[in-house]
């Protein structure tokens, strides 16, 4: 076959149109002339026009591919697992609203393809949920503002129809009976619901590139394989971000031993709230990056169960409302709680009263308008005053025993020689009560109540009573375990201006004394992990 167009030639029969070099179209309002033939006349489009067809071009290609990504959007987010739940409490439209949100222990979900899921065990080893995290958002649309109150997963509750456990195992049957614990228990209503479990954290926390934070020791947990080999920013991905998050027997290496951190479960709550701000800075940061931004959907969407009231649209405008919100402004609180030893001899945490009713009071009440000003009213009468009642039981025949239960070296003896110096007869326990009192506790024969609270409304930082019937046959019928309220409260050193034994007696409270600013983890604070040197500020990550 002859190729025509490399031999130069023509088929026969073919024809072309010859255009002799300098022809013209003429007309009124159209001509090609010159060498280039420019469009002239005033028919022709000046630049201004074409740039202005240009944009709206990409002005529709714009809108075309916003309302497509916003498809997108709602139809992932329509993926998500719903469940309806009878036990929330209805609330209206617009108005702030209380969501409950928990991270699930189960293994029944884990992702068989994800290899650092191994360290977790099995459905079979480790059966059934609990409620690794409880957290309560208050939400105020209105004004974009978000408190979080964490419950302590060893909470001491009545759980309804199981009677007295700790609050974390009522999530075993079910997010019903867990929001029915709450809203009876703690006069909490709930008005959402949101279970994250361990793959969806795991999503979510790679999603937006992980979480750095300063480390200025190395640190471990043997439980939750927590595994940090070298001081300095370690960024946090998958399951070390797991690790970290659920660690409860946190150990930080310093002076050439390893160290555990006081407070176990109240410590625990300090990571997860400064976790989540930093996450949620991070993911404000992808908001702009439509690959990071899917991700962030994709692990939004694995494994996560809302209630079925939770819509979508309420999805997006709470995203949409909230995604300028500085997270460090976010007040993080952790209900007021003492530790105390059941009858049945479980280690728990009980409500520490009135701090926690006044807590969760403006909690609840978080985001709603301030009430009218009261009519201004005339009084005819002066209010009574009350006489504070006087010291009813002499120090010196109170045989008190102290112990250490914060961890701080020397602590029960600085507070031993506080409780001498008033008239007490006391003594120091050698043997340590452990490491986790968050609050200094006075244990008291219950024929020595009055004794206790004198003594509890005298030491700095507060302390909470606990009757112990135990301590009627010993030779001390109270006895004192310090905690991290005594630690914060007087810098590890005794108060210089203690009030007197007659003071404090007047001033003697039937409730426990310990007041919410000094229970660790109450107030909207920058958590560091343990292990700096004393007045050094952790380096930026």
């Amino acid at each position: 076959m002859t190729d025509y167009h490399s031999a130069g030639r023509r088929p026969a029969g073919s024809h072309r149109r010859h255009r002799p070099p300098d022809r013209r179209l003429t007309g009124p309002d159209r001509r090609l002339t010159g060498p280039d033939r420019r469009l002239t006349g005033p028919g022709r489009r000046s630049w201004p026009r074409r740039l202005l067809v240009a944009v709206n071009v990409a002005v529709a290609v714009c809108l075309i591919g916003t309302v497509s990504a916003y498809g997108y959007v709602q139809w992932r987010l329509g993926q998500i697992k719903k469940e309806k739940l009878s036990a929330l409490t209805a609330i209206n439209g617009g108005k702030p609203f209380t969501m409950l949100l928990v991270g699930s222990d189960s293994r029944a979900a884990l992702a068989a393809n994800n290899p650092g899921n191994a360290q977790f065990g099995s459905a079979a080893e480790t059966p059934g949920q609990r409620s690794d995290t409880i957290i309560l958002a208050r939400i105020a649309p209105a004004t974009r503002q978000v408190e979080i109150l964490s419950l302590p997963r060893d909470l001491w509750v009545n759980i309804p129809g199981l009677g007295q456990n700790r609050i974390n195992a009522a999530f075993d049957s079910g997010p019903n009976l867990l929001i029915q614990t709450i809203q009876q228990d703690l006069n909490i209503p709930v008005n959402h619901f949101v279970e994250v479990n361990f793959d969806t954290f795991q999503a979510i926390t790679d999603a937006v590139g992980g979480v750095k934070f300063y480390f200025p020791t190395p640190a471990k947990d043997a439980y939750s394989l927590l595994n940090v080999p070298a001081p300095g920013c370690v960024l946090l991905t998958g399951s070390q971000a797991l690790g970290f998050v659920r660690s409860r027997h946190y150990e930080y290496y310093q002076n050439g031993y390893w160290h555990f951190e006081a407070q176990s479960d109240l410590a625990r709550i300090q990571r997860q709230q400064a976790f989540i701000k930093k996450m949620l800075e991070k993911a404000q940061g992808e908001f702009t990056n439509p690959i990071a931004l899917n991700d962030v959907i994709g692990g939004i969407t694995k494994n996560l169960t809302v209630d079925s009231g939770f819509s979508t649209s309420l999805l997006l405008d709470l995203a949409k409302d909230f995604r300028s919100v500085n997270p460090s402004t976010i007040a993080t609180i952790t209900l007021p709680n003492y530790p105390y030893t059941t009858a049945g001899g479980a280690d728990v945490l009980g409500l520490q009263q009135p701090q926690a009713a006044q807590t969760i009071a403006a909690f609840d009440n978080f985001g709603n308008a301030p009430p009218p000003p009261a009519a201004t009213t005339t009084t005819t009468r002066p209010a009574p005053t009350v006489k504070a009642p006087s010291v009813t039981v002499p120090p010196s025949s109170v045989p008190v025993e102290v112990a250490n239960g914060d961890g701080v070296s020397g602590q029960a003896g600085r507070l031993n020689d506080f409780l001498a110096a008033k008239g007490y007869n006391s003594a120091v326990n050698p043997l340590s009560a452990g490491t986790s009192y968050a609050v200094t506790s006075v244990h008291y024969a219950p024929h020595a109540k009055t004794a206790a609270q004198q003594i509890a409304a005298s030491i700095p930082g507060g302390a909470t009573l606990v009757s112990d019937s135990s301590l009627d046959p010993t030779a001390y019928s109270v006895e004192v375990i310090t905690g991290n309220s005594y630690t914060t409260a007087t810098g590890g050193t005794p108060a210089a201006s203690a009030p007197s034994s007659a003071a404090s007696a007047s001033a003697t409270p039937a409730t426990p004394a310990t007041t919410a600013t000094t229970v660790p983890g109450t107030n909207a604070q920058t958590y560091e992990l343990p292990g700096s040197p004393p007045g050094q500020t952790p380096p930026a990550c």
